[in-house]
């Protein structure tokens, strides 16, 4: 048995220790990624445009409107985000000094969230929601090559009116084809595996079309016997299809986000 005398110095010990222990040995919360410096200024009206450029060091954005600052922040498409009209013909430019660590899109969309939340004071919740998308099915008999054994690691680059893609999956494609669209394409092949892609259509704007006609040339591209539509081309090239659907996802609803920011 312990005895009274024992059970003091035991109690004293245990105080003793638990002083010991000091906030900086706490486990800490993660402090949110942020640049490391950030000028805001209003973009110029009379600039035609908008840029984004980055480097060793630094992130800058000229004349962008504040919807695509709130889409970079939540890595988001115009169609899940439901945001104020405003913000689509409200611009600003952003010069900001990066992090010395490697930064990466979910770096940099962390770091445009603390700044919108400090700056512009940004509130916002989501939502599930269903949009009109698409689904990539197989047509009639599928075209597409598949990769090599040979490739290992997956690679693709696409453009207004190209996707081309060596030894990406059917998920990977139905990704860069959401990205052409705006709209989400959900992958319904049920094709595993790599494929070598090669899609190009012809575009609607007659500007580009006579632009594809000029540099095209050299690389033997017929810019008149393109099919008329990414559409098309995915079913004549690649002997897929796109076919309307609603695809449960979630919005981004913003609450709050003031129109000028807060002083640099």
């Amino acid at each position: 048995m312990i005895s009274r005398v024992a059970r003091r110095s035991l109690t004293a010990c245990v105080v003793s220790l638990a002083a010991g222990i000091t906030p900086a040995q706490q486990p800490q919360p993660s402090k949110p990624l942020q640049f490391e410096v950030a000028a805001i200024k209003p973009g110029d009206p009379n600039h035609l445009g908008s840029q984004i450029s980055s480097g060793r060091g630094f992130y800058r954005m000229v004349n962008v409107p504040l919807k695509q600052w709130v889409e970079t922040a939540f890595s988001v498409p115009d169609y899940e985000l439901k945001a104020p009209g405003w913000l689509d013909t409200t611009n600003f430019d952003l010069d900001a000094r990066l992090p010395s660590r490697p930064v990466d899109q979910k770096a940099l969309a962390e770091m445009m969230k603390s700044l919108l939340i400090e700056r512009f004071g940004l509130k916002w919740h989501e939502e599930p929601s269903t949009v009109s998308g698409y689904e990539l099915v197989p047509d009639k008999k599928v075209l597409a090559r598949r990769a090599t054994a040979q490739e290992q690691r997956g690679s693709s680059s696409s453009g207004p009116y190209m996707i081309n893609g060596n030894n990406i999956t059917m998920p990977k494609l139905s990704e860069l084809l959401g990205n052409t669209l705006k709209r989400p394409v959900v992958d319904s092949t049920h094709l595993s595996g790599g494929y070598d892609i090669k899609l190009m259509w012809r575009p609607e704007n007659e500007a580009a079309v006579a632009q594809l006609k000029q540099n095209g040339k050299q690389y033997g591209i017929e810019v008149d016997s393109l099919p008329d539509s990414v559409f098309t081309a995915v079913r004549e090239q690649l002997g897929l299809r796109l076919q309307p659907a609603k695809v449960p996802g979630k919005v981004i609803v913003i609450d709050q986000i003031n129109r000028q920011p807060a002083a640099n």
